[in-house]
């Protein structure tokens, strides 16, 4: 289905995209200080991607983020208990925070847990707006590889694209 794209709109989105991914990663870096952290920066991040899919499409959001949202989700949820858990080999609790000061910035176990945290909420929050906005597309929620990776061989898909004719009893013998 092509959808018609208002030039004006796709340009403000992509340098809007831009400034919001700043902002986010701003909102990351202060966050074990002061109000922010990982979930609220990524959240900032994931809507951006959101802006860009409804400026340029799905498809070319996905060509943007390069990723797949799941094994960006998995990554950052691996850093994160990686860095929860790394003081439990010294005999400490998990979660303990190590901390050092670089001219005055303080650097250390929660930012990377915060990192982590960002990766995940981004790659979520892709994930779920890529299945909804697809089939606004005329796309199937999923594609051949995912639906392999991520459904049961046994479930039959509830979505087709719209260039498939979905045959019904509607107009006449019935």
């Amino acid at each position: 289905m092509n959808l018609a794209r208002s030039f004006i709109f796709t340009r403000v989105a992509i340098f809007l995209f831009f400034v919001i991914n700043l902002f986010s990663i701003y909102l990351l870096l202060r966050g074990h200080n002061h109000p922010g952290g990982g979930f609220i920066g990524g959240l900032g991040s994931g809507m951006s991607l959101v802006l860009l899919s409804l400026a340029v499409g799905v498809e070319q959001m996905q060509k943007v983020l390069r990723v797949d949202p799941v094994r960006l989700a998995t990554l950052g949820l691996l850093v994160a208990t990686l860095s929860s858990a790394l003081p439990m080999l010294w005999g400490d609790p998990f979660l303990t925070q190590y901390n050092i000061k670089i001219g005055g910035v303080g650097l250390g176990t929660p930012l990377i847990f915060d990192i982590g945290v960002y990766l995940v909420v981004i790659g979520i929050t892709v994930r779920l707006i890529v299945i909804l906005a697809r089939p606004v597309e005329g796309l199937c929620s999923l594609t051949p590889i995912e639906r392999t990776r991520y459904a049961s061989e046994i479930e039959k898909p509830i979505d087709q694209p719209i260039e498939q004719k979905i045959e019904t009893n509607w107009g006449g013998q019935g």
